[in-house]
């Protein structure tokens, strides 16, 4: 296990503040702070899903449906500022691109993570879809990922990336213009009923540099699950690629954080 070394006053998740009374519980001791960052390597897997599949799960949000792509993000930071664990910070997001009041841009309709800090920032400050997971996710000298992801010790998907330079790059979505920044339905439950005792939604956008891209051939099983029914998606896999950041930065000072609407 790495433990990281705090300042006085700032906390063991690196050089930020834990803002006394900013929101996040207990307000008198935060458990963790608001901002963080962050190195990622991700496997991005483009696929195209049945577009009822996409439309049952969005009628719980009020996004609209950009086409039927969805994007898998097998995301490792083997340095994050609130991870513990030594081998770093894991996510495994399902994303689709959509639009809400002149936005363009995406949601994370599945989002898994092996950092309880991870999930809890994740879920209270801007309503992502996070439970807990864990993974491996194993790379080569020679540039090739392979890895899985289990939840409570059941199987969800394994994937093996080969780097391959004249494989074609495919995007979430077709053209130059990509979807900006991502949107959530944020939902606090009611203690007395199994309804959200109020919902928002959260826009995000932050600054993220893909300094290496690689394209590539990849393989990915989804196993089914009822509680994580990612397998029920049915994705063909379009095309895939390996991204790289130095530095990835979430933070209030350099993210567009807002909400945007009430829904209860």
């Amino acid at each position: 296990m790495q433990v990281r070394q705090g300042k006085e006053d700032i906390s063991v998740f690196g050089d930020y503040p834990m803002h006394r009374g900013g929101g996040v519980n207990p307000p008198h001791a935060p458990a963790y702070p608001m901002e963080w960052d962050a190195k990622i390597r991700t496997v991005e897997v483009v696929t195209e899903v049945r577009p009822s599949a996409l439309d049952e799960i969005l009628g719980f949000t009020p996004f609209e449906r950009v086409n039927n792509r969805v994007a898998f993000r097998f995301m490792l930071s083997p340095w994050h500022t609130l991870a513990l664990q030594s081998d770093g910070l894991f996510d495994l997001m399902v994303t689709v691109p959509v639009r809400y009041q002149g936005l363009f841009t995406q949601t994370h309709v599945f989002m898994y993570c092996s950092d309880a800090m991870g999930i809890t920032a994740g879920r209270e400050l801007f309503g992502y879809t996070k439970k807990e997971c864990t993974f491996l996710y194993r790379e080569t000298a020679q540039g090739s990922v392979s890895g899985w992801v289990d939840r409570r010790g059941t199987r969800l998907a394994d994937f093996s990336f080969t780097p391959d330079p004249d494989a074609p790059p495919v995007r979430l979505v077709d053209g130059p213009e990509q979807p900006h920044g991502e949107l959530h339905v944020r939902r606090l439950p009611h203690p007395a009923k199994p309804e959200p005792a109020y919902a928002d939604v959260v826009y995000r956008d932050m600054p993220i540099d893909y300094v290496d891209v690689t394209p590539g051939r990849v393989e990915m099983r989804l196993h089914p699950s009822d509680q994580d029914p990612l397998s029920a998606l049915e994705p063909r896999i379009l095309g895939a690629q390996q991204m790289h950041t130095e530095v990835f930065g979430g933070g209030l000072a350099v993210e567009d954080r807002r909400i945007l609407d009430r829904l209860v």
